[in-house]
């Protein structure tokens, strides 16, 4: 289902073209532990289109097949379950190679290793992993595991939303109600020994004898050993009448009416990478009772819309089911939301684009994936900063009232200056790790935003973080803004504004406002603002006299604009190259020389010299693949006057 729905959002890119290659044959059946209960030919979801099943588990020749058939895309995403499939997948690579393919390759890897790993496993996944560009895990765990494996880069995007079943549907007609302050649990899903179903049993009894009646129905299918231990522990004495098992594969069709007879989902986990079940219960107005691993405790929000106990203990699995008992079960259904089904695929879209690319490129790579890359971009970079906003006020309670201790203004960037060599992107890029600020995708735009950020912050603001800063040009991704979120500022309606031409609707995130505008008619008053940023904005056709005169009227006396364009002390030829809808335009000293003296007529002085030793570079850092054009980039800090 996984594998379905990831080729559907792709395929809602402007102008992709996704074929999803499967199996005919995909291991043999003797290796299977439980009971095929699926339907044969009968999918639970709509099949995608085109979808080929060229792969047999007993046919190398196949896998080297559809390695050349697929050697002419741009992206090949390889599913790694198990490592069974590992020498197949393998087999792909190989056949890819032969047919020289320049395809980025991506393995999205559900487990790095299997919950039972056997001999071999590791050596399999490590051949996997070191021959893709790279990998998407779904939890910070998992990317430890996948970097220990050989994996190059490694990218985490929660496991997005892909659930079984229909809409929620009322409790059906004549299901039983446990007596006042009893609940009705739910354990889904196949029974294995690292999903804790038989300690949840231990607990049941020991809840039974403090007096409430907690029934649980087992919907899922018993493997091996585990579900053994399961059947003896639910038929033994103390327990008839409270525990029901309905064995086998639970058809997605059931679900609804399954979730509806129950008040909420048990998640009794000894371990895990991660899970939608919690999601599923959410969807269906269930409050879920899980353990601290995987995946749970960033779904779970503990005494709101469920309850969160310590792995592997009896005792604390029983405190959480009679923490749903009673009263208390209403008001965590009550805390229950719907689960947004988007945007996790948009987050999760950007972090398969993310892990597929490498190298420092200026500018997106461009293709069928950029427009839902930059929306996921956008959606994961906000996430994090609310979430790092939130950790740093929680901390901050905990000290007894006292603010978080603030980062340290960004250093080592002049406000007038040149980005000189590959050195200094990996310098910028570190810094944003040492800083906790959530870096650019394109490395060596993390240069120019960190002095343009401590900018603001020592020449536009007087510490008490109330700056006015607008952001021309601006895109929701980019990191100037979030960054001065992250710094405190933007705590008042309107204080931090991102505007672009092609924003329509306005649309804020964690209280930044982002709106369409044009940055040489800003309608904003005069003198409104502390500061103006402007990041690699004005070499894609912006009339530049026009753009230092809005940036002029709208600054206050000892304001500050930060701008940074794309500059060559030599530049290479760029006639007849287009981006954006415009001539690719790349800054000479000239031109530099220029502007400096445009914004000094309106008002605006340089923070520096433009000196012949200033603008010189020794590196060309900054690689744009799209218009295959070598360069660097320049800062430029003003004050107005």
């Amino acid at each position: 289902m996984h594998t379905t729905e990831l080729a559907r959002h792709l395929a809602a890119g402007p102008g992709a073209q996704v074929k999803l290659v499967s199996w005919e044959r995909q291991y043999p059946a003797a290796l299977y532990p439980g009971e095929l209960q699926v339907p044969h030919g009968v999918p639970e979801v709509p099949e995608f289109t085109p979808t080929l099943r060229p792969l047999s588990w007993s046919s190398p020749a196949s896998w080297w097949r559809a390695g050349r058939r697929v050697a002419a895309a741009d992206l090949v995403v390889l599913t790694h379950v198990v490592p069974l499939q590992v020498p197949a997948l393998l087999g792909v690579l190989a056949g890819m190679r032969s047919a020289r393919s320049r395809a980025r390759t991506v393995v999205v890897a559900h487990n790095v290793l299997p919950h039972e790993a056997r001999p071999g496993d590791a050596l399999l996944v490590g051949r996997l992993l070191s021959a893709v560009d790279g990998v998407l895990v779904h939890s910070e765990e998992q990317a430890q595991l996948a970097h220990a494996h050989g994996a190059r880069r490694v990218e985490v995007a929660d496991l997005p939303p892909h659930l079984p079943g229909g809409p929620r549907v009322p409790a059906p007609a004549g299901s039983r109600v446990p007596r006042d302050g009893g609940v009705r649990l739910l354990s889904l899903g196949v029974v294995r020994d690292y999903k804790g179903v038989d300690l949840l049993l231990q607990a049941l009894g020991e809840v039974h004898q403090r007096g409430v009646d907690a029934r649980l129905t087992i919907a899922g299918e018993l493997w091996g050993e585990a579900g053994r231990r399961v059947r003896e522990l639910a038929q033994a004495p103390g327990m008839r009448g409270h525990v029901q098992l309905r064995e086998g594969y639970v058809p997605a069709a059931q679900l609804p009416e399954l979730l509806a007879a129950h008040d909420a989902l048990v998640l009794p986990y000894r371990s895990a990478t991660a899970s939608q079940n919690a999601l599923l219960a959410f969807a269906h107005g269930l409050p879920v009772l899980a353990t601290r691993v995987g995946s749970f405790p960033a779904q779970v929000r503990d005494g709101v819309d469920g309850v969160l106990v310590e792995p592997g203990s009896v005792p604390a699995l029983a405190e959480g089911v009679l923490r749903l008992s009673g009263g208390r079960l209403q008001e965590l259904r009550a805390g229950v939301q719907a689960p947004d089904l988007q945007e996790p695929w948009d987050r999760y879209l950007a972090a398969l684009e993310a892990a597929a690319e490498g190298g420092t490129a200026a500018a997106p790579p461009g293709g069928a994936l950029l427009a839902l890359a930059k929306r996921g971009a956008e959606h994961a970079l906000w996430t994090r900063v609310g979430v790092q906003r939130r950790v740093g006020e929680q901390l901050g309670a905990r000290r007894l009232g006292a603010a978080p201790a603030r980062r340290p203004v960004p250093s080592g960037v002049p406000r007038t200056g040149v980005l000189q060599d590959a050195a200094e992107v990996a310098d910028a890029l570190a810094q944003t790790r040492r800083l906790r600020l959530p870096a650019h995708p394109d490395a060596p735009k993390n240069w120019d935003a960190l002095g343009a950020v401590a900018a603001v912050l020592t020449l536009a603001d007087d510490g008490s973080r109330t700056a006015r800063v607008l952001d021309a040009g601006s895109a929701r991704y980019s990191p100037v803004l979030p960054w001065l979120r992250l710094y405190g500022l933007g705590g008042e309606k309107g204080s931090l504004v991102g505007i672009n031409l092609e924003f329509g609707a306005t649309v804020t995130r964690d209280g930044v406002e982002f709106r369409h505008g044009d940055v040489t008619a800003t309608g904003l008053p005069g003198g409104c603002l502390d500061a103006v940023t402007c990041m690699s904005v004005i070499e894609h056709g912006v009339p530049v006299p026009a753009f230092l005169a809005e940036t002029a009227r709208v600054l206050r006396p000892g304001g500050v604009l930060a701008l940074s364009t794309d500059y060559d002390a030599e530049p290479p030829d760029t006639t007849g190259v287009t981006a954006y809808g415009a001539p690719v335009r790349i800054f000479s000293p000239a031109d530099l020389r220029a502007l400096v003296a445009t914004a000094a007529g309106l008002g605006l002085d340089l923070v520096g010299e433009l000196t012949d030793e200033v603008l010189a570079h020794p590196e060309r850092p900054v690689h744009w693949a799209r218009t295959g054009l070598d360069y660097t980039f320049v800062l430029l800090t003003f004050v107005r006057r």
